[in-house]
């Protein structure tokens, strides 16, 4: 289980390499020990997500004819399915490609400081969905802010695996496509598979 010495340690690290400073990926425990904690930072990302699905199921209720149907459990099962695989899915991969793509010596170091940064994205990427999905911002601003977070969220990935990996800019772009590539092919295919 997590404690607050682990969560700190995670955050600042993440939060660090979010400001640029790339000396922070020292700061991430990269031992056995330290690779699976890495994987419970999910726990903090759980609160964002439900509260970006929440708004998702109010935007979804707001577009739907009155006395539709809207199957409230399916939703909810095939989001958190997709929470799941999407977090599994990408150390999967990388775990894969790393030793053709030679950066297996710091295949740990890269998946500890991308899932410590996770809950860094999830919540910037989650929080024009929430304003807008519960009315506290209009539609135009919650798309400005996506369109920000995103870039951010692609800057801080890039910084992350430049970082983790000492590696070249092609490399630490592909990684960072890889990984936002998958995650939006993940979506869709769970999203047909389930109907949702």
């Amino acid at each position: 289980m997590l404690n607050a010495d682990d969560i700190q340690r995670g955050l600042t690290g993440a939060w660090r390499l979010f400001l640029g400073k790339r000396e922070a990926i020292r700061l991430f425990d990269t031992s056995f020990r330290g690779f699976w904690r890495s994987f419970l930072a999910a726990i903090l990302v759980l609160p964002i997500y439900v509260l970006y699905v929440g708004a998702e199921r109010r935007m979804i209720f707001s577009a739907l004819p009155d006395g539709a149907d809207f199957p409230e459990l399916g939703f909810a099962l095939a989001r958190l399915l997709s929470l799941v695989i999407d977090w599994a899915a990408f150390p999967l991969v990388t775990a894969i490609i790393a030793a053709p793509m030679g950066f297996a010596s710091n295949y740990v170091r890269l998946i500890v400081a991308f899932n410590w940064g996770s809950p860094i994205i999830s919540a910037m990427v989650a929080l024009p969905a929430i304003l807008f999905g519960f009315g506290l911002a209009p539609e135009g601003v919650a798309q400005l802010l996506l369109f920000t977070a995103l870039i951010l969220a692609i800057r801080f990935r890039f910084i992350t695996a430049r970082a983790a990996l000492e590696c070249s800019f092609a490399l630490a772009a592909g990684i960072v496509a890889l990984e936002f590539l998958l995650s939006l092919v993940l979506s869709e295919l769970i999203s047909r598979a389930t109907g949702m």
